[in-house]
């Protein structure tokens, strides 16, 4: 799973709790939007420990996208 995915997952996952009608599928969407959460959560830190994610250096995550961007334009088709 990928970082945008987990954050796609969550704001779902917040989205039809608060669309829910009954009180036994809320439940169980609370507890897959926690469980999304804590996934989301641990992706984003595995990639700040391994310098792929810079959530509060923004001028260094801007720089990283660049790069990531040229290679994939370098990448032969």
């Amino acid at each position: 799973m990928t970082l945008p995915n987990a954050k796609s997952g969550v704001r779902n996952y917040a989205m039809a709790v608060t669309e829910c009608a009954t009180p036994e599928i809320k439940q169980i969407l609370m507890k897959q939007l926690d469980e999304a959460i804590d996934s989301h959560e641990k992706i984003s830190n595995y990639m700040a420990q391994h310098g792929l994610y810079h959530p509060f250096h923004i001028s260094e995550q801007i720089q990283l996208d660049l790069k990531n961007i040229q290679t994939a334009i370098n990448i032969p088709s």
